[in-house]
């Protein structure tokens, strides 16, 4: 279990975000009077204020008739101001009455999807965006906001295919290529993901966020060269940007370069100090210099600020095992089992810390319950581990698996089946076989790993 695993998105800060934006429109016909033309034109002026162009937009629609065309462009641009000052049921009853008065006007299905899926209701989002693209195949942002869409519920494939619609469409618009980004993202082509964001920083190069995003995703493929320039970058452009500084931290932290991760994370917590990913990392930085005190400190602080935050609760759960602390640490895992549902670490874990307190059976029978509900005890690694555990394997098998997957993945694997085959001698009562591991998880594991502090503490109990 890798205690420096990132905190969710709240330590990502910004990431590839995802959001639905609304489109004004507005076909100005005929209307005969200059004073109409100047009202429908401050209704659509996006530099004017909401409430400004709600009134505006409004006066439009209580003069003399409009044309049925320039009506549903005026209440689609009040509902575009609406959904501006955060009245999203105002701004889909002004889209309702845009498409009541011109049922062709595909500006307003548009922004009535962007506004439903503001509510969460995408399947509705989706439908009335498919109106919209039926009436005009050429609305950029439709595409664009039905691709968001299908993102968001659960059909990344789908969604790049509109969002390459929406790219060959405005190719100069950079959201498209964050939105295509996450996509990509999702269904694990992580390099064009990268290649994504690395166009839509060349479209819009002063947007701090987009270097954080992309430093992200070289974190993913180990390029950390390429993330720490990225996060540099991002502080370059803002240096109050304090999730740059706490991800750079992450990676400091991955590379073993304790100080500057330390530093980094102090300088994130300075310009923010409700960042419970900043504590967790630096309590993760504490943890690897073995000053468990400052490490439970910040654990517990970034608990506090964030009582979602499975990786903290992991990580806290870590330093009462080393400490012999059983109960504790059943009580934090139980707690990131919540948080995480599905995570085959905090499975073993619990199930370790259950079995050391002397409760062996029910640590069995929940271990086999979690295994089976999340289908973490078949399949690949660390399923050999949970098999170990519970009776369907042996240490030989748990090795061989470990060897399975690229340099790094064997690496790591070795380290951690050091790890949990010397817990499973202690288990029945070996010691000495149990040393011998936990004497090469120490040597071989990275020091971010709680299975290296976990190896150091086993060794000290040992010699006692």
């Amino acid at each position: 279990m890798n205690v420096m695993q990132r905190a969710g998105t709240g330590c990502v800060g910004v990431g590839l975000g995802r959001f639905l934006l609304g489109v004004a429109g507005w076909t100005l016909a005929t209307t005969g009077l200059a004073q109409w033309k100047s009202q429908l034109e401050a209704c659509a002026a996006a530099a004017l204020s909401p409430e400004q162009r709600i009134e505006a937009c409004t006066k439009a629609l209580q003069s003399e008739p409009l044309s049925a065309q320039d009506r549903a462009a005026t209440y689609t641009n009040r509902g575009v101001a609406w959904k501006s000052k955060g009245d999203v049921e105002k701004a889909i009853q002004d889209y309702d009455r845009a498409i009541s008065s011109d049922p062709r006007f595909a500006n307003a299905y548009n922004n009535r999807g962007a506004a439903l899926g503001a509510k969460g209701d995408l399947d509705s989002a989706i439908a009335n965006f498919n109106q919209a693209i039926g009436l005009d195949p050429r609305l950029a942002q439709a595409y664009s906001n039905r691709g968001a869409a299908l993102l968001s519920n659960g059909d990344p494939g789908a969604a790049i295919k509109d969002l390459d619609q929406a790219i060959r469409l405005e190719p100069q618009t950079g959201r498209n290529y964050v939105d295509r980004a996450s996509a990509l993202e999702a269904t694990g082509e992580l390099d064009k993901a990268t290649a994504d964001l690395t166009a839509a920083i060349r479209i819009t190069p002063d947007r701090e966020e987009l270097f954080l995003a992309r430093g992200l995703l070289w974190d993913r493929q180990r390029n950390y060269t390429q993330s720490i320039a990225d996060y540099d970058e991002a502080i370059r452009i803002n240096p109050k940007f304090a999730e740059a500084y706490n991800n750079r931290c992450n990676t400091w932290l991955i590379k073993e370069a304790y100080d500057q991760a330390i530093a980094d994370c102090g300088e994130a917590i300075r310009l923010d100090p409700k960042l419970a990913p900043a504590h967790f990392n630096r309590g993760v930085a504490w943890s690897i210099a073995a000053d468990y005190v400052k490490a439970m400190g910040e654990f517990d602080e970034a608990i506090r600020l964030d009582p979602q935050l499975a990786s903290a609760y992991k990580s806290r759960a870590a330093l009462h095992f080393y400490q012999g602390q059983f109960a504790s640490a059943q009580s934090d895992l139980a707690q990131a089992a919540r948080f995480r549902h599905g995570d085959p670490y905090v499975a073993i874990w619990r199930y370790l810390a259950q079995a050391r307190a002397g409760q062996v059976e029910t640590a069995a029978q929940e271990l086999a319950q979690s295994a089976t509900a999340s289908g973490a005890g078949s399949g690949p690694w660390p399923a050999p581990i949970i098999d170990l555990y519970l009776g369907r394997g042996d240490p030989g098998l748990v090795f061989k698996s470990a060897q399975q997957g690229d340099a790094h993945a064997q690496r790591d694997q070795q380290c951690e089946a050091a790890f949990y085959v010397g817990q499973w001698h202690m288990l029945h009562a070996e010691k000495g076989q149990a040393a011998r591991f936990f004497e090469e998880a120490e040597r071989n594991c990275r020091k971010s790993f709680s299975e290296s502090g976990g190896a150091r503490a086993e060794l000290e109990r040992i010699s006692r």
